[in-house]
């Protein structure tokens, strides 16, 4: 009970530092969907349907937009705790009498929250362009819980990454060079056929791979055998990416405290 209270607070703080600033939460629930109507409307018509597999585009993209807005929330997740570190603010709360796990959990707590809600705005508009998941209702329910694996699997390599280095210039050095080639080697815009044997071999290695190829289904084809198999390995990836970023944040923390 005191751990959930303590998970609670901590994620009511990041709750309320995002709505005292408005436009920033404006922006970051509206801008997936303007990637989704600009960005696959744009390229629907350059697409080969044979190499993609469905006349719909917007609907085979609408997978890659969610990983696209999963991603960038992931390098943003670990900015306050980044912050905190160079505030002097988390040596603050480690001081507190709270379990360090809650820092952590709260902040995937809030993550899968607002991404929940971006997504939701995104198959809003999908539906307004004219894509129906072949899944049914009880797939957009699939699709939310593919998202928070996602969430927890990039929420949690960030916050390593965030525990791991000096300073926040080195952070977003190392995430604005890979977060684009995270994402384009995926098939989160060209399904793995179309791509290269190198790139697809790395592809396959990709988390947001399996991610993006569940949802991929359950909105083109619905409740076909993939998506057990897809949300497996997604299940997977997430388990050791928590576990490395679990690690990290113990061993910086503890060295903190000592």
């Amino acid at each position: 009970m005191m751990w959930s209270q303590e998970v609670l607070a901590l994620s009511r703080r990041w709750l309320l530092i995002l709505l005292r600033e408005r436009l920033n939460l404006l922006f970051s629930v509206l801008q997936p969907a303007v990637w989704l109507v600009f960005f696959a409307g744009a390229l629907g018509g350059a697409m080969d349907p044979r190499a993609v597999g469905t006349d719909d585009y917007i609907a085979f993209a609408v997978p890659g937009i969610i990983a696209f807005t999963v991603v960038g929330n992931g390098v943003t997740a670990a900015m306050p705790l980044l912050f905190d570190k160079e505030t002097g603010y988390l040596d603050k709360l480690l001081s507190m009498p709270i379990r360090r796990s809650s820092l952590i959990v709260s902040r995937f707590v809030f993550q899968v929250g607002m991404n929940s809600a971006q997504v939701v705005v995104i198959l809003l508009v999908a539906l307004v362009l004219g894509v129906r998941p072949a899944s049914g209702p009880l797939g957009v329910l699939a699709i939310l819980v593919a998202t928070a694996l996602l969430t927890l699997a990039l929420t949690a390599a960030a916050m390593a990454l965030a525990c791991a280095v000096p300073s926040h210039g080195t952070f977003f050095a190392i995430t604005g060079f890979a977060s684009l080639p995270l994402l384009f080697m995926s098939n989160a815009f060209v399904p793995l056929s179309a791509m290269p044997g190198w790139m697809e071999t790395v592809a396959r290695a990709n988390p947001l791979t399996y991610a993006i190829e569940a949802m991929r289904l359950l909105v083109l084809d619905g409740w076909s055998g993939g998506v057990p198999l897809s949300l497996g390995a997604l299940v997977v990836a997430s388990a050791l990416l928590l576990a490395v970023g679990s690690w990290q944040f113990a061993r910086q923390t503890s060295e903190r405290i000592a």
